[in-house]
């Protein structure tokens, strides 16, 4: 009697593991591509768009919008406070070594040095002020000073703005639309304040620009003062 022979497949056995970990991969991307897609959806939709900028020949009177309050930097007389001040401090000569013999020469060239020495001294410790703010040298190479707040509550809100004798209204009637321009730093919370702010400049026919601000920003001033374009 003859036995029956038994036949063996010789296919490859398919490794559901190493399948599976592809899978499972492949998956997490997808997810991972997913979850970035709507994180960038979800922060365009919140990103402030700057609006496109031309230049001005015209002089940039500054307001900070913090805290929606409108707050007046009144930079030009800011700027010409520590212009004045600057004129008034004592003239450095340096000496020259060509026309002195030694002992003079150093001895001329030590006071020269304590005459800068001092004079740096003056400037650091002198602080202009306006209404909203105290100005401070903050970088003595760039000539760079930074406006400090005096009050989280100076300045006007937005209904305070729209009243005809509100401070805002006198600064406007105060500026001349054919020399001035209106430059708002505007913090993120504060925006609807700053349109209004706007629509009350474009209405008295002034060019505005602005500049949106970090919460932590500082307003800091270089030796050419700050520019902000008309929008």
């Amino acid at each position: 009697m003859r036995r029956k022979r038994s036949f063996k497949s010789h296919r490859p056995q398919q490794n559901l593991d190493s399948f599976l970990d592809i899978l499972t991969n492949t998956v997490g991307v997808l997810m991972f591509i997913s979850l970035f897609i709507t994180l960038v959806a979800v922060q365009s939709s919140t990103i402030v768009r700057t609006p496109l900028v031309n230049q001005s020949d015209k002089r940039a009177n500054f307001f900070e919008i913090r805290g929606n309050r409108v707050i007046y930097l009144d930079n030009k007389s800011a700027t010409q406070q520590i212009e004045d001040f600057i004129s008034n401090l004592p003239t450095c000569v340096e000496p020259s070594s060509s026309y002195l013999d030694t002992y003079s020469y150093l001895d001329e060239l030590r006071s020269y040095n304590n005459c800068v020495a001092e004079k740096i001294q003056q400037l650091k410790n002198f602080r202009a002020e306006t209404k909203n703010y105290e100005i401070e040298l903050v970088n003595l190479k760039s000539m760079s000073w930074k406006y400090n707040p005096k009050s989280t509550t100076g300045g006007e809100s937005g209904t305070e703005l729209a009243q005809p004798n509100s401070e805002y209204q006198k600064i406007l009637a105060q500026l001349d639309l054919q020399k001035d321009y209106l430059a708002f730093l505007v913090r993120p919370d504060s925006f609807s304040t700053f349109r209004q702010a706007r629509q009350i400049a474009w209405k008295a026919d002034f060019d505005v620009g602005w500049e949106p601000q970090t919460p932590e920003s500082e307003i800091i001033f270089g030796s050419g003062g700050r520019a902000v374009g008309v929008q």
